[in-house]
């Protein structure tokens, strides 16, 4: 590994470690969203400022994927790190949230961090000029919303799955957006600030701000152990799919085979018991 690719890797596992812990912050005080207007005046002040600040812990997170981004050549590879990021959440969600924490749950995170190492590990640099294809994009796009339309219907009418819904829904937005900043750097010939001339930086934020929505109705009846997770989670596995329709590129078998150990833990940390309990009490 080139020293380009370990600073891309360090400064994605600083980007998970923000965008984790501030989801971990947004759930701790996301209730003080349904003061309204009163949010404003005490005492809900203090709980929007501290619900702010998670916020600005995931748009730290953004600038640092970006910088990720400019020294590595598969969006897929700094996304796949985010599953680091589930340390930070699983102290935090322990220690500040008070939400019970078993062997599944910290199997799955363990399953989450084993399967991200080996994506990592194991990549290979391109060494060719990249190409890419909006084309390919606004098909995935496309198939975003024709797997997700129904399933957020059924989630809203039936109450049900609602953490995973709208937390999935989040990740891909989240690694789309990763996909079009990827784009942003390659028209920009890797200058970071020379991307601002572009449109798809502007894109990007503009869906991270959506997912940051899903984020906050996804923890309105369900836990940042189940909800955190899972937008990591598909996060990791959304640039993937966009990266081969996109770009083309595909991974290692042996990489693949760890997107599946990364799935395995999702599925863990979002049935275990804990999870189970506290969920009931998010959406009481």
């Amino acid at each position: 590994m080139d020293s380009f690719f370990l600073l891309s890797v360090a400064l994605a596992i600083a980007a998970s470690l923000s965008l984790n812990v501030g989801k971990g912050v947004q759930k701790w005080k996301v209730r003080v969203l349904g003061a309204g207007r009163l949010a404003f005046t005490p005492p809900h002040r203090r709980d929007l400022a501290i619900w702010a600040a998670g916020v600005g812990l995931t748009t730290v997170a953004s600038v640092l994927y970006s910088l990720a981004l400019k020294f590595s050549d598969k969006p897929s590879i700094v996304s796949s790190l985010n599953g680091v990021g589930l340390i930070g959440l699983v102290l935090f969600a322990w220690a500040v949230l008070r939400e019970p924490i078993g062997q599944k749950e910290l199997g799955g995170a363990g399953c989450v961090l084993a399967g991200a190492f080996v994506v990592g590990y194991f990549d290979t640099p391109i060494g060719h000029a990249q190409e890419y294809s909006l084309h390919g994009f606004a098909l995935g796009a496309l198939g975003v919303v024709a797997v997700f339309g129904p399933l957020v219907l059924f989630s809203v009418r039936t109450r049900r799955m609602h953490g995973f819904t709208f937390g999935a829904l989040a990740g891909v937005l989240i690694g789309m957006g990763m996909l079009l900043g990827d784009i942003a750097l390659l028209r920009a010939g890797n200058d970071f600030f020379a991307q601002l001339r572009y449109p798809y930086p502007y894109a990007a934020v503009g869906i991270g701000t959506i997912a940051l929505a899903f984020t906050q109705v996804a923890f309105w009846r369900s836990t940042a152990m189940v909800v955190v997770p899972t937008v990591s989670s598909f996060m990791i596995l959304a640039p993937i799919a966009f990266e081969y329709l996109t770009f083309g590129t595909l991974l290692a078998p042996l990489q693949y085979a760890a997107v599946a150990v990364i799935i395995g833990g999702v599925v863990l940390l979002t049935t275990g018991e804990a999870n189970g309990r506290s969920a009931e009490v998010a959406g009481q």
